[in-house]
């Protein structure tokens, strides 16, 4: 936080954050009471995160290529226009599943250009070596508003209905706006090659398959998105249809598990340069699993939001390890390609992991549908533990 620049943007980011936690708590009742179907609830997933399955990579190309700062500048200007349109259609009531989808499927393709530029650029903000803090100081900003936006999104929608959710959504992004108006980044030193894009793309993946420990880092990662991190998708059936705690039940569930994200940032945190960060994620893989499998059964929600505590907990040690492993691994002119890679394995499975759900939740229910997915998760942790070059990754 020493470094002004780096300072504004975690402001601007943070509010933006809690504006788009907002709307999702909003969106996803939205739809759910617009259909009442699991099956499209799983849809908005897959539409929205169809785009980083193929364009992810070509992002971080990108940002590697062209000013981070302009990069930015344009894709949050298009997300604050989403979430207005949004709120216009909810206001005058012309709201559609069908416009939904068209705007959440334009905040994919959008995304697969923000989030790896959004990632890379702390490292021109501040010097390397606090690169390991800005990651995490980065992702805190995130599941912070994680925790607030949930809540404040809840009791929003339960007085007011989803439109001021939207709207106040539209409105936070002025915060980043103004944020990225204000700063100038450092320059790197080391600059991207002048290569043709395919090959450019070549150099991260060959990066990180390159090195034992750190692919199965990005596989673990893969494993979680695609059959962990979907129980998030069917937290409206549980708050309607398993609790019974309605809307505002619904922004608790969301703000339980932004919790423990914020309290899984810190103990990453605490043990950063103690702890070995192969061990954090072998730790926290096996958690993870056995938490969510335990909160698809609680008995009650008071039991339901302890385990998704602990769920978002281990899921984000796993990630900002992971992701902090590969940024200081990685030279400057390929970060934007190697974070893009990890951003890929967060939101490519993404898509296929909202429809398996939304049908398994359809076909078997919901408690059954999150137990057989996670279940996945809680092999592949176990495999880890027999990887030499993940236990010996620091």
């Amino acid at each position: 936080m020493r470094s002004p620049q780096f300072r504004r943007y975690w402001l601007g980011a943070f509010f933006s954050f809690v504006g788009s936690w907002i709307q999702n708590v909003a969106q996803s009742w939205l739809v759910y009471e617009l259909t009442r179907s699991e099956f499209l609830l799983g849809l908005v997933g897959f539409v929205q995160g169809l785009p980083m399955l193929f364009l992810a990579p070509i992002g971080g190309a990108i940002s590697d290529r062209w000013n981070r700062r302009t990069i930015l500048l344009v894709t949050q200007s298009i997300f604050a226009l989403s979430a207005l349109t949004l709120a216009l259609l909810t206001f005058t009531g012309w709201v559609r599943y069908e416009f939904i989808l068209g705007l959440v499927l334009l905040n994919g393709l959008v995304l697969s250009v923000d989030l790896p530029t959004r990632q890379s650029l702390v490292g021109h903000l501040v010097p390397r070596e606090d690169l390991g803090n800005g990651i995490a100081l980065n992702a805190a900003a995130f599941h912070t508003a994680r925790i607030l936006g949930p809540a404040i999104g809840g009791l929003l929608l339960e007085w007011f209905g989803p439109a001021p959710c939207f709207l106040i959504n539209g409105l936070s992004f002025s915060a980043i706006l103004l944020a990225l108006w204000t700063i100038r980044l450092q320059n790197s030193h080391e600059k991207p090659h002048a290569t043709r894009l395919w090959d450019s793309l070549r150099e991260g993946v060959q990066f990180v398959t390159g090195r034992r420990g750190l692919l199965m880092l990005w596989l673990n990662v893969m494993v979680l998105s695609a059959f962990g991190l979907s129980y998030l998708v069917l937290l409206p059936v549980f708050a309607d249809k398993v609790f019974g705690i309605g809307k505002a039940g619904l922004g608790q569930l969301y703000t339980a598990a932004g919790i423990g994200s914020l309290m899984g940032l810190l103990l990453v945190a605490r043990l950063s340069g103690e702890v070995p960060k192969g061990w954090l994620v072998l730790v926290a893989a096996n958690g993870f699993a056995w938490c969510v499998m335990g909160f698809a059964h609680a008995p009650n929600a008071w039991v339901a939001k302890g385990l998704l505590m602990l769920a978002g907990m281990f899921g984000v040690m796993q990630l900002v390890s992971t992701n902090t492993a590969l940024q200081t691994s990685a030279p400057d002119s390929l970060r934007g390609r190697v974070v893009a890679l990890h951003s890929w394995a967060i939101n490519g499975p993404a898509p296929f992991a909202s429809l398996l759900i939304g049908q398994l939740a359809q076909m078997w229910g919901a408690s059954l549908a999150v137990t057989v997915s996670v279940s996945v998760c809680a092999v592949f942790g176990l495999v880890l533990l027999t990887v030499r070059e993940v236990r010996a990754l620091e």
